[in-house]
């Protein structure tokens, strides 16, 4: 029987796990040093975030992660987009693939979004795969029609 919950910081190396796992499947072709940066970046990021203003909700099977949801929480000054100034980020939604289609994920992100509401948020965003589209769709996302376009400055790719 799969279980729901907020992960804790004793969760650290399941949060690990899925964050690589989820990672590995959305880019099959990262360096190893890439990947040796990010190990060692994902537990300080989390001792100083897990529960302040990032939350990750768990899928457990007797113990064994299944999957996860997390998200990242944003205060900024408002304006008419976001009156609250509160926002949110929904990322690294993964399911292990044996746990796929039994609605995991939708359970996941449902819990995020009831959180999200009870928390004032104006909205909560996300980038969404191809493959993860529909989930989103109907869990109520829309695309984001904005006045705004997109961008970057990267630093470090």
């Amino acid at each position: 029987m799969i279980t729901y919950r907020k992960a804790q910081p004793s969760d650290m190396e399941k949060i690990l796990g899925l964050r690589m796992g989820y990672l590995y499947e959305t880019h099959p072709e990262m360096e190893k040093e890439t990947e040796e940066l990010i190990r060692a970046q994902i537990p300080g990021y989390f001792q100083e975030h897990l529960n302040r203003d990032v939350v990750v909700y768990l899928a457990e099977d007797d113990g064994k992660a299944a999957g996860c949801v997390f998200l990242v929480l944003i205060n900024k000054p408002a304006s008419p987009l976001f009156v609250t100034g509160k926002t949110g980020t929904l990322m690294n939604v993964f399911t292990l693939p044996e746990y796929r289609r039994r609605g995991v994920a939708e359970t996941l992100v449902r819990m995020a979004v009831e959180d999200g509401k009870r928390w004032d948020l104006s909205y909560i965003e996300l980038r969404s795969t191809k493959c993860g589209y529909p989930l989103y769709k109907k869990s109520g996302f829309t695309e984001d029609k904005s006045i705004y376009m997109a961008m970057k400055l990267f630093f470090k790719e």
